[in-house]
C-alpha cells in the first residue's frame, strides 16, 4: 500500500511540473507576442512620425509629389495609426490632405463613412468620433450628416465629439446643428455652450432667438454667450431677461450687459442692485464696475455692508475697477455703523493704493498733518490694515525712513510683521 502511494504522490508531482511548465511556456509565448506587437507598434509609429518630417518641407508641393513621398515610409502603416496622425488638430493642411490620400488609396473614404456611422464596441467608438474629425477637416458631402446623427446619440462621448467638430467647422450647416444641440442635444446645455464658445462663427442671431426659449438653462446660456458680440442689437435682445422669472437667467443678462453694454444698461443694474437672490445683486454690483460708472459708487458702497459675502466680494470689486475716483466715497465709508463697511472701504483703498500714496506724501513732508495722519489711522482701525516692510522698501533710501517714523507715529511700529 505504502508503494502505491509513493507511485501515486510521484504522478501528482509529475502533472504539477507538466502544469507549471506549460504555464512558463504559455507566458513566454504571451511574452514574446506582446513584445512583437509593441515592436510593430513602434515601428509604425516611427514611420508615421518620419512621414510628417519628411512632408513637412514639401507643404508647398503638388499632392502626388507629397505621396511620392510617403508611400514607401507608410507601407506597413495600419488604418488605425493613419487615423490617428491625420486626426492631429495642428496637423498642416497639405500634410493632412496627404494622409487621406494614403488612405484613400488603400481603404477608400468609404471605410471612413462607415466607421462614422455607427459603433459597437469601445474600439468602434473611437473609430467614429475619429472618423467624424477627419471627414469633416475634409469636407466629405455626408460629414455634418453623420455628425448630426452623433450629435443625437445615446452615447455622451460620441456626442461630445459631435460638438467638438462643430466647434470648429465654418459651415452654415454646422452652426445651425451646434447652436440647435443647447435645444436639442442629450448633452448638458453647459457643456454645449463651451463648443459654442470656441466657434469661429457670428452666432449672435441663432443665439439670440433662443433668448424667448422655454427651458431657463438654455434662455442663460443663450444670454451668456451673446457676450461674445458687443453690439447694439445684442444689447437691446438681452435687456428685457433682467426682469426674466428665473434668477439664473437675469444674472447672465446682467452679467452680458456689464461686459458689452452701455450707459443704457445703467438703470438695469442698479435695478437689481435690490434683487432677492444673492448672485443675482453680485452680478449686477459687478456689471456697474465693469461700466465705469464712478458716479454710482455711493449705491456700490452701500452693498460693502450685504448679508451675502459674495455681494460683498463683488462690491470690493467694482469700486476697485471705478479707480481712485471713488476715493471721497471711501472715506465716508470709514465711519460707518456697519464693520463690513468700515473694513470694505479700507481693503479697497489699500487695493487702489490710495494708502502708498498718502503715506508717501505725508512722510515726505517736514510736518505731517494732523488730519490726514489721523486719516491714515482711521482707516488702519477700519480695515486692520497690516503694513509691511515692502512699504518702506518701495519708499527708497530717503523716504523710507520717514515712512517708518510716520508709521511709528500711528501706532503701527511693527512694520514687516505678518
Amino acid at each position: 500500500m505504502r508503494l502505491v502511494w509513493i507511485r501515486v504522490h510521484m504522478w501528482i508531482d509529475l502533472i504539477f511540473l507538466g502544469s507549471v511548465g506549460v504555464a512558463i511556456l504559455a507566458w513566454a509565448g504571451l511574452s514574446l507576442y506582446m513584445l512583437a506587437v509593441q515592436s510593430r507598434r513602434e515601428a509604425t509609429r516611427a514611420a508615421l512620425q518620419a512621414t510628417l518630417d519628411v512632408l513637412l518641407p514639401l507643404q508647398s508641393a503638388a499632392l502626388p509629389a507629397r505621396l511620392a513621398a510617403a508611400r514607401p515610409l507608410l507601407q506597413g502603416a495600419s488604418r488605425e495609426l493613419l487615423m490617428h496622425g491625420a486626426a492631429e488638430r495642428d496637423l498642416p493642411q497639405p500634410t493632412f490632405e496627404t494622409l487621406m490620400a494614403v488612405i484613400a488609396e488603400r481603404w477608400s473614404i468609404d471605410v471612413l463613412v462607415r466607421d462614422a456611422s455607427a459603433h459597437t464596441s469601445g474600439r468602434d467608438k473611437w473609430r467614429r468620433t475619429t472618423a467624424l474629425t477627419l471627414l469633416a477637416r475634409h469636407g466629405h458631402p455626408h460629414a455634418m450628416t453623420l455628425v448630426a446623427r452623433a450629435l443625437n446619440d445615446r452615447d455622451q462621448d460620441v456626442a461630445a465629439s459631435a460638438l467638438a467638430v462643430l466647434g470648429r467647422a465654418q459651415s452654415p450647416e454646422a452652426a445651425d446643428l451646434l447652436v440647435g444641440a443647447l435645444t436639442s442635444s442629450n448633452v448638458p446645455a453647459s457643456r454645449v455652450a463651451l463648443y459654442i464658445d470656441q466657434s469661429p462663427l457670428d452666432l449672435a442671431a441663432r443665439l439670440t432667438a433662443l433668448l424667448g426659449d422655454a427651458d431657463p438653462l438654455v434662455r442663460q446660456s443663450a444670454a451668456t454667450l451673446l457676450a461674445r458680440y458687443p453690439e447694439d442689437r445684442v444689447e437691446d435682445a438681452v435687456t428685457p431677461l433682467v426682469r426674466d422669472a428665473d434668477p439664473r437667467v437675469r444674472k447672465a443678462a446682467i452679467q452680458t450687459l456689464g461686459r458689452i453694454g452701455t450707459d443704457r444698461s445703467v438703470p438695469y443694474a442698479t435695478g437689481l442692485l435690490s434683487d432677492p437672490v444673492p448672485f443675482v445683486r453680485a452680478h449686477a454690483v459687478r456689471a456697474l464696475g465693469e461700466l465705469g460708472r464712478a458716479d454710482l459708487a455711493d449705491r456700490v458702497a452701500g452693498l460693502l455692508g450685504d448679508g451675502d459675502w459674495w455681494v460683498r466680494l463683488a462690491a470690493r470689486e467694482s469700486l476697485e475697477m471705478m479707480g481712485s475716483e471713488v476715493w471721497p466715497v471711501l472715506v465716508r465709508c470709514l465711519d460707518h455703523r456697519d464693520r463690513f463697511v468700515r473694513n470694505g472701504a479700507a481693503e479697497v483703498a489699500q487695493n487702489l493704493g490710495v494708502l502708498d500714496s498718502l503715506i508717501m506724501l505725508e512722510a515726505a513732508s517736514d510736518n505731517p498733518t494732523r488730519a490726514k495722519v489721523a486719516m491714515l489711522q482711521r482707516i488702519a482701525a477700519a480695515g486692520g490694515v497690516r503694513f509691511t516692510e515692502s512699504l518702506v522698501e518701495r519708499a527708497g533710501p530717503v523716504v523710507g525712513p520717514r515712512v517708518r517714523r510716520l508709521l511709528d507715529t500711528m501706532g503701527l511700529e511693527h512694520v514687516g510683521a505678518a
